[in-house]
């Protein structure tokens, strides 16, 4: 009797615990999850965002569901960081929303994209793109992507060519590249002839004169240039003509001639760090 007491509460505690792995799933990727699964994520919406990241593909199906889900207020994106690969056909659905809802996408876990992908998601038109999981783009992906009518971010990128910058150049929205420390000046030149918002605020090195100028001039009051470490006596010169609304901090220049410390401590908005502020003699 005892035993068969013992067996019973066995059961009860598997069963209970089932069912709360299944109220509470762990953050294992879920691949595929049927348009079913993600109408019941929808209607818990406190837990939708960790479950969404956890997905690791996405069928047509559930792109579908996930489309027509109204997003809150609060959370104007759709989480799918976890996505390894995603198809044409699924990253078309995804740019579009019931409504027109300026919904961003996050696609951070995608580590390469093809040609095809990308003009599938330059087919939307509200809300931001990131694909933070490319450290490189070929120069098909990035003519695709510059077709892009949102905000794109591509903040993981390590490398960029001449021939791709030439064609994000033609993005015609706010373009971010937060994780490019260094270009080569052709690539820079190539890249300001950008004609929105574009950031660079991981950058060391700035050595291009004309990158310079079309950073401050489209960019005032939202361009950091906190980390740069070194720049030209032509970069110098634009920052030393600078004279927008807000200051320009360089707290990380490391190397600086005396008659660039001199030219730019003539201008106020610009800010020098300690070692490259006035001199006695001045």
């Amino acid at each position: 009797m005892q035993a068969a007491k013992a067996a019973v509460a066995v059961l009860t505690f598997l069963v209970s615990h089932s069912a709360g792995l299944a109220a509470h799933p762990t953050n294992d990727n879920v691949e595929s999850p049927a348009a079913e699964q993600v109408e019941a994520w929808i209607a818990d919406p406190s837990m939708l965002s960790t479950r969404l990241r956890a997905v690791s593909t996405l069928n047509v199906e559930a792109a579908n569901v996930l489309v027509k889900h109204k997003v809150a207020e609060g959370d104007r994106r759709l989480p799918l960081d976890g996505l390894t690969s995603i198809t044409p056909e699924v990253a078309r659905i995804l740019s579009f929303r019931e409504g027109g809802e300026p919904v961003g996408l996050s696609l951070n876990g995608l580590k390469t994209i093809t040609p095809e992908v990308a003009e599938a998601l330059a087919s939307g038109e509200r809300g931001g793109l990131s694909l933070g999981g490319l450290t490189t783009i070929s120069v098909e992906v990035a003519k695709e992507l510059s077709g892009i009518r949102r905000k794109l971010m591509l903040n993981g990128l390590k490398d960029l060519s001449r021939e791709a910058a030439v064609e994000l150049a033609k993005h015609h929205s706010k373009l971010t590249l937060f994780g490019l420390t260094d270009l080569s000046d052709e690539a820079a030149e190539a890249l300001s002839h950008h004609r929105g918002t574009f950031l660079l605020n991981g950058l060391t090195k700035l050595t291009s004169a004309p990158l310079a100028k079309e950073l401050l001039r489209l960019n005032d009051g939202f361009m950091k240039l906190s980390k740069v470490e070194i720049i030209s006596d032509e970069v110098a010169v634009v920052l030393a003509e600078y004279q927008g609304k807000r200051p320009i901090p360089l707290p990380g220049l490391t190397t600086l001639s005396e008659a660039n410390a001199a030219l730019l401590r003539a201008n106020q908005r610009i800010e020098l760090p300690p070692q490259f502020q006035k001199t006695q003699e001045e």
